[in-house]
């Protein structure tokens, strides 16, 4: 059976995230205060790094092109070792640049903090948040900035909290399809364009921000879901459970009729189910979707319908070559 490999899609390259974007998104949010002039620096790693054994002077796990985190444990060992020490831990971290420093709890950065960051140029900033209400939403925003992302044309919903992604070739029918289950209570994601996006082993799907509540139908035009069906009907992205390709009827096409034969396609290098959905004149793709939803979560259960119809046919068959001996 013929379908579409979306394996080749070409990822969309992310850019270095700039210290003034970061303050600019997250400033208000996560307490940030800029402590010196230094913005022109570029963060690429998603980790944060606690400095500790650094601060002592071993370097060798010394992860210094990441975000540098300091709390009040390092703050307190700078305190206890005196400013002629201070001095010398950092006129030894004067060797690196760090993309940034990040000192929590609202503590004051000391004198030869502040005087390494202007020798190297790296910026230092201060949060009056703790150092772990700070660094998990931190880090979930350079997750979702730096995630590996990708580009498609189609139609993604959540049906029964399955997130589905229709796909096919223009005019077979995807936005119509989702119009009806939308009707049907399920919600809309995106119609169209779909931006995917990996963050750990999880795809999450969305659409353009502004235009995701809308629908083109041919020989309508645009409709607003969100105004016509309320805001329940709508939602701003939903992980990837399920791919739907829906296909043009072709009577030479073998077409999977058990479902024994599973097909997954890999996007961003994680394998999601795939199912083909042949169109005809008159055929329910929504309610064979919801079918394919439920059936998803029957099997997330451990329930496989298709192989306990196989296991039973299997079993009366030895059970009837047994009677024969």
């Amino acid at each position: 059976m013929n379908y579409r490999d979306l394996s080749q899609i070409q990822e969309i390259p992310h850019k270095p995230l700039s210290v003034n974007d970061l303050l600019m998104m997250h400033g208000d949010e996560l307490r940030l205060s800029l402590k010196n002039r230094t913005i022109d620096s570029e963060i690429t790693s998603v980790d944060l790094h606690r400095p500790g054994l650094a601060l002592t002077g071993f370097f060798g796990d010394y992860a210094y092109e990441h975000i540098q985190l300091l709390g009040h444990t390092e703050w307190n060992y700078l305190e206890s070792v005196g400013a002629s020490q201070r001095k010398l831990i950092f006129s030894r971290l004067a060797k690196y640049k760090s993309p940034l420093w990040i000192l929590t709890h609202g503590l004051e950065p000391h004198e030869e903090f502040m005087d390494m960051c202007g020798i190297v140029g790296s910026p230092l900033v201060v949060t009056e948040l703790p150092t772990i209400n700070f660094a998990r939403p931190l880090q979930r925003s350079l997750e979702n900035y730096f995630a590996r992302k990708i580009f498609l044309h189609g139609s993604m919903i959540d049906i029964f909290g399955v997130g589905a992604l229709f796909i096919g070739e223009s005019g077979v029918g995807k936005s119509e399809c989702v119009l009806d289950l939308v009707e049907r209570g399920h919600c809309l994601v995106s119609d169209d364009a779909i931006d995917l996006r990996r963050v750990g082993d999880f795809i999450f799907g969305a659409g353009k921000e502004g235009f995701n509540h809308y629908i083109e139908i041919r020989g309508i035009g645009i409709t607003d879901v969100r105004s016509m069906f309320g805001v329940r009907s709508v939602r701003h992205e939903k992980r990837l459970d399920i791919i739907l390709e829906l296909q043009k009827w072709d009577v030479s096409e073998q077409y999977n009729r058990t479902g024994l034969d599973t097909i997954t396609n890999k996007i961003l290098g994680l394998d999601v189910p795939h199912v083909v959905i042949p169109v005809l004149p008159g055929k329910n793709i929504a309610v064979i979707s919801e079918v394919v939803a439920m059936d998803h979560l029957l099997k997330r259960e451990g329930v496989n319908s298709s192989k306990n119809i196989n296991d039973l046919l299997l079993a009366q068959i030895r059970q009837k070559m047994e009677n024969k001996k």
